[in-house]
């Protein structure tokens, strides 16, 4: 008998679930072609140890250097958290930060830190014009910063920061899996529609009986 009265109610208001199931795919696809285009950049960052101070430990001496590497490279991934070493990659690049707020702004780099020596910087841009100047901004305040920061007394670099040239990809819209998710609330959309009409169905059977 349920069977009987759930091929019914479909049978019935067939052309209600193909709307409902149907308008959200369109939604999605539109809403997922009408988006701007983006792009993404990542750099590569290698930490070098160079101009080695005397030590009397030299079977250690690697182990150190590791070490040291690593610690460095530590400051290095901070600067992207800095809001003020941010907005100075911005001014080197001639773009407006638009900043909005603090943690909208530390929150445009994602950094890894892949080993002591690597470091891999992305960041999404909205033209390839701009990922460029903001690309060669990174490169640049990166590799000054740390050329000023890490000397020794006799004003001599212990480390060296070169990025990699800069890698910049067009970002998939993802038209195929936005319409998937507007078939799945479609057809959640249709579950809930479905328990509403087979619950409420009788009652208007009734009242359409009575009147």
């Amino acid at each position: 008998m349920q069977i009987q009265n759930t091929f019914k109610i479909l049978a019935r208001y067939w052309w209600l679930f193909l709307l409902v199931l149907v308008i959200p795919i369109i939604v999605a696809i539109f809403f997922a072609n009408s988006r701007a285009d983006t792009y993404t950049t990542s750099i590569s960052f290698t930490v070098n140890r160079i101009n080695k101070q005397p030590t009397t430990e030299y079977q250690f001496d690697g182990y150190y250097a590791l070490q040291a590497s690593d610690l460095f490279s530590d400051t290095v991934v901070s600067w992207f958290l800095t809001p003020s070493v941010i907005v100075e990659m911005y001014d080197k690049a001639g773009l407006d930060p638009k900043l909005i707020s603090l943690s909208s702004l530390t929150s445009r780099f994602k950094i890894k830190k892949y080993s002591s020596q690597n470091i891999v910087v992305k960041f999404v841009s909205d033209s390839t014009d701009d990922a460029a100047k903001l690309a060669t901004a990174v490169i640049a305040t990166v590799e000054s910063k740390s050329a000023e920061l890490n000397q020794s007394a006799d004003r001599k670099a212990l480390f060296e920061v070169i990025g990699a040239k800069p890698v910049t990809v067009q970002d998939s819209k993802q038209v195929l899996l936005v319409g998937f998710v507007g078939l799945v609330i479609g057809l959640f959309l249709n579950l809930a529609i479905f328990g509403i009409i087979r619950t409420f169905a009788p009652a208007f059977r009734q009242q359409r009986f009575e009147v």
